[in-house]
């Protein structure tokens, strides 16, 4: 069973190139947006542009999911955070981005036992991991309104380790991500796909052997500045020795390019199945400037 999201998100992104390769979409009335709330897009910023982004997020846990899919409780775990990313357009074709952060973590599972014992820090915040990535878009029909990128990048474990006073706000080692994606609108219709796999690098690693990742999204570009959307995002975490985590949510939200400079998401992010993992919702919002 455990299986089952990974090949149903390979083959949800196969079917994704596989139908839009023949079809010929109308234009839309005005510009359609390809950026999402957490499903990357295939469209780089122009040469000579840039990006400016900032996400306020809020996570919150009151239960986990068991090895066998079964739910739990927990206590309670808040998570806020603030990001930071800038994107710059180099060639055609081409951007690079730099991105990172801030957390504030409480963890009240970690407080006491049953025995009333301590059994770890139950807070923790720092500054978070920062990332480089290059977005290099190898394809793109104009006529079909169709295309296709390769992200690849590298996280540096620049956050706080955990121990025994705190908790930690980094992955704790070094990893090479990659992610295919693909864009495609018909009408006002848009839709993306990604699926990409993080490659952990070092002894720091411990029993981490990867992250695979796959997003399907949704959009209607309803008016110029509004765009509602939804999304389903899967994460399968490869383990040594322990047993792998996964989890399949749902975001819905909404993407409002409110001018060519300034553009805003708000959404929410819903777990609904998993196994060895906390079954999280978290809210987010975004404000972006281009320049």
């Amino acid at each position: 069973m455990s299986s089952r999201p990974t090949t149903t998100a390979a083959v949800a992104f196969a079917c994704l190139l596989g139908f839009t390769l023949p079809v010929q979409a109308a234009d839309a009335p005005f510009e359609i947006e390809h950026g999402k709330i957490n499903t990357a897009d295939a469209s780089p910023v122009d040469p000579g542009a840039f990006e400016f982004e900032t996400t306020f997020a809020q996570t919150r846990a009151d239960r986990s999911w068991s090895g066998s899919g079964n739910t739990h409780g927990r206590g309670t775990f808040r998570e806020r955070s603030l990001g930071f990313s800038f994107t710059a357009g180099l060639i055609e074709n081409m951007d690079a981005n730099i991105s990172g952060g801030y957390s504030w973590i409480k963890d009240n599972d970690n407080v006491y036992d049953e025995d009333a014992e301590l059994l770890g820090p139950f807070r923790g915040e720092d500054f978070t991991d920062l990332e480089l990535s290059g977005r290099y878009r190898f394809f793109n029909d104009e006529a079909r309104h169709l295309e296709i990128a390769y992200i690849g990048g590298v996280t540096i474990p620049v956050g706080s380790d955990s121990d025994r006073d705190e908790i930690g706000t980094s992955q704790e080692y070094w990893s090479f991500d990659q992610t295919l994606v693909a864009t495609k609108d018909w009408g006002q219709w848009t839709l993306n796909g990604d699926i990409g796999f993080s490659l952990p690098i070092g002894n720091k690693r411990e029993n981490v052997r990867g992250t695979l990742n796959a997003d399907l999204a949704l959009g209607y570009q309803i008016l110029p500045w509004l765009q509602p959307e939804v999304e389903l995002n899967y994460s399968h975490d490869y383990l040594k020795d322990e047993s792998d985590a996964q989890v399949l949510a749902v975001t819905a939200g909404f993407v409002m390019p409110i001018n060519e400079t300034w553009l805003v998401n708000l959404g929410v992010q819903q777990d609904f199945w998993g196994q060895n993992v906390d079954k999280t919702t978290t809210w987010t919002t975004t404000v972006k400037i281009a320049f």
